[in-house]
């Protein structure tokens, strides 16, 4: 009978047997060395520092920029080598915890399991059915309030520039004291990485916090209404481009920390060059 030995991969590869006992960094090395990939190549593959790298197998992430970054990096480094990416999270958010880290505290999901004999109580299945109603109802009021907003700007829009026609073709005219004015809250910023892949994580006005990767000559454009929060590894700030609303500004890279802070705002004349 024809089995594959243990201690190989799907595609035949060999590699190390894991041990439950093994941290995550000494599985990922293992799991690297098994496939013959030196750590330069995971850092060129990967555009992660070898001192970044270094710190994942060691297992001392408080060498790491921190937040965000450290599960992009654990992560495209578990991809890069052909480990499982799950279990590289899960055992890097245990790790995180015991290094004191709260913010990567891992809380297994147990659903909860009604056996035969055990019947759910009327009054939970009441709530359930409230609360799927009423979401449902939250969400077609916003799509309606949507698309009335969207509706009377666009009746807006018209009328303005059936004004901006009228006044171009009667220069002497006086504007009418009931026409609109456009106004437009929201500016435009466009982020490129230059030659070399850059992690950075962006925060849209109030919105949750988001991790961008930025392959060489990408651009990524924002169009935030009172700011953009961009922040990246404060060796890569060379290697950014920062165009605001057409107009190149400077990549701030003053920071005792790693990690550096670009915070654009409508005011942001300050930091064009």
């Amino acid at each position: 009978m024809n089995t594959k030995n243990a201690d190989q991969v799907a595609d035949g590869t060999p590699t190390a047997p894991v041990s439950s006992s093994q941290s995550l960094g000494q599985q990922l090395r293992a799991a690297r060395e098994a496939r013959g990939i030196s750590l330069r190549e995971v850092s060129e593959g990967t555009r992660i520092s070898m001192r970044y790298l270094e710190a994942i197998e060691s297992d001392n992430y408080k060498h790491l920029p921190g937040g965000i970054f450290n599960r992009s990096f654990v992560k495209a480094y578990a991809r890069h080598i052909g480990f499982n990416e799950a279990t590289a999270m899960e055992a890097f958010t245990r790790t995180a915890n015991e290094q004191g880290d709260k913010s990567e505290e891992f809380t297994p999901y147990r659903p909860r399991v009604y056996a035969n004999n055990e019947a759910r109580p009327k009054w939970v299945t009441a709530l359930l059915t409230i609360l799927i109603l009423a979401i449902l109802s939250l969400g077609v009021y916003a799509a309606l309030h949507w698309y009335q907003r969207r509706k009377a700007d666009r009746a807006q829009e018209l009328q303005t520039n059936s004004e901006v026609a009228r006044q171009q073709s009667n220069p002497n005219a006086q504007p009418s004291p009931n026409a609109p004015i456009s106004l437009s809250n929201a500016f435009s910023v466009r982020v490129r990485a230059k030659n070399q892949k850059v992690w950075i994580q962006t925060q849209v006005d109030d919105k949750s916090a988001e991790a961008v990767e930025l392959k060489p000559e990408e651009t990524k454009e924002f169009t935030p209404q009172e700011r953009l929060r961009l922040q990246y590894a404060r060796s890569m700030a060379s290697n950014l481009e920062v165009m605001i609303n057409n107009r190149l500004a400077k990549v701030p890279t003053e920071s005792r920390a790693k990690s550096a802070e670009m915070v654009i705002t409508k005011d942001y004349e300050r930091l064009l060059q």
